[in-house]
C-alpha cells in the first residue's frame, strides 16, 4: 500500500502526496517521502523501552517510593542544605534514569539516583 510519510519527527502521514503541514515540524512546508510499508510502522522495528530506575544500592526505584538522602546535598542558589538521612516521600520517575523528582520542604526538586537509598 504506497502512502506517503514526513521524516521530520511529527508522525505525519497522507495517502496522497504533498508537504507536511504539521505545525513545529522539522520537515514543515516540505515534501513527504513515499512509503510502501504494509505493517504502519514504516520500516521502524517497535521496541519498548523500559526504564530501569535504581538507587545508589542498586535497588529498582518505582513512582511514589519512599527514599532517604545518603549525602548533605545544598540547594543550588540558596544557603539551604539537606541533610544526610532526609526522608523523601512519593518519588516520580523522570524520562531520565538517573534523576526523580519530589517534593522536598516544600520546594519541588530534582534528585540524582546516586544520592538516594530506597527506605
Amino acid at each position: 500500500m504506497t502512502h506517503y510519510i514526513c521524516k521530520g519527527g511529527c508522525g505525519g502521514s497522507s495517502e496522497e502526496m504533498g508537504v507536511c503541514e504539521t505545525d513545529g515540524c522539522a520537515n514543515q512546508w516540505e515534501m513527504m517521502e513515499e512509503c510502501n510499508c504494509a505493517d504502519g510502522k514504516h520500516g521502524k522495528a517497535e521496541v519498548a523501552e523500559v526504564l530501569v530506575v535504581k538507587d545508589s544500592n542498586g535497588t529498582v526505584l518505582q513512582d511514589g517510593d519512599d527514599v532517604v538522602l545518603i549525602k548533605d546535598l545544598p540547594l543550588r542558589g540558596s544557603s539551604t542544605v539537606y541533610k544526610r538521612g532526609t526522608k523523601v516521600t512519593n518519588i516520580k520517575l523522570t524520562d531520565n534514569a538517573d534523576e526523580v523528582d519530589c517534593r522536598l520542604g516544600g520546594s519541588a526538586l530534582v534528585l540524582r539516583t546516586e544520592f538516594l537509598k530506597k527506605v
